[in-house]
């Protein structure tokens, strides 16, 4: 079943972004009465499309937003191809807010100017990503920022480290007692942040985290992280 997200609830009737037209006509090829999953404030319904396919009535409650804490990706900016791979696997696993941040080492180049039509794309992304796989809040990717203006508010803060000593490992980081905490996470471009770069990022708050021995690829850092993330919560949940 297709999942939208709306943007006014009036009574039991839910309104669909105009956008999504399109997509529900000629992509889906829907008509009045056919069933689709609708976000509303936290909440997922099931609900019957009306005749102008742009409002619907709702039928029942499908699931409601049980997460606790949320999470948040500073990711570096790159090339199209990975920045969209980064953000919609990290949408599905959970990430709840992507900032873009300018490292030295960023082989990508972006005009300010091309900016708001860049956070556009990729918020779109994550839109569709989200309604892919049923995520009850919307994700965003807030901002194009540069290091210094990275500013922490979270529990648990994981900077994503090359450097072998003086470092600890995600699962000493990690466990089933924080991982439903609001997390910050933050890695490098290819080639990883300079050392100016990590220590003014420890400075911030950020903990050195090693991911093992092996060397990941940037885009593999997201799915490595937020995979574990999902499986402490589910063993958390448990207990």
């Amino acid at each position: 079943m297709q999942q939208y997200f709306g943007v006014k609830k009036d009574g039991k009737k839910l309104i669909l972004n105009s956008e999504d037209f399109n997509h529900i006509k000629n992509v889906m090829r829907m008509k009045e009465n056919d069933k689709v999953i609708v976000n509303y404030d936290g909440i997922s319904y099931i609900c019957s499309l009306n005749k102008d396919l742009l409002s619907c009535e709702i039928d029942s409650v499908f699931k409601q937003s049980n997460d606790k804490g949320s999470i948040i990706a500073y990711v570096p900016l790159l090339q199209e191809e990975k920045m969209s791979l980064v953000l919609q696997k990290g949408t599905e696993l959970g990430v709840d807010e992507f900032v873009v941040v300018y490292f030295e080492h960023c082989k990508f180049k972006l005009p300010k100017k091309d900016y708001e039509k860049k956070l556009l794309r990729w918020n779109k992304i994550v839109k569709e990503a989200s309604e892919q796989s049923y995520r009850v809040n919307k994700v965003i990717v807030r901002e194009i920022i540069g290091i210094d203006q990275i500013v922490l508010n979270t529990n648990v803060n994981i900077l994503c480290s090359l450097v072998k000593n003086n470092v600890k490992h995600i699962s000493d980081i990690l466990n089933t007692k924080n991982c439903n905490d609001t997390i910050s996470l933050v890695f490098g471009p290819e080639g990883g942040f300079t050392n100016k770069e990590e220590e003014k990022l420890i400075s911030k708050g950020f903990i050195r985290t090693s991911l093992g021995p092996n060397v990941l690829r940037t885009e593999t850092v997201i799915m490595f992280i937020m995979s574990i993330v999902m499986y402490l919560k589910g063993s958390a949940n448990d207990e």
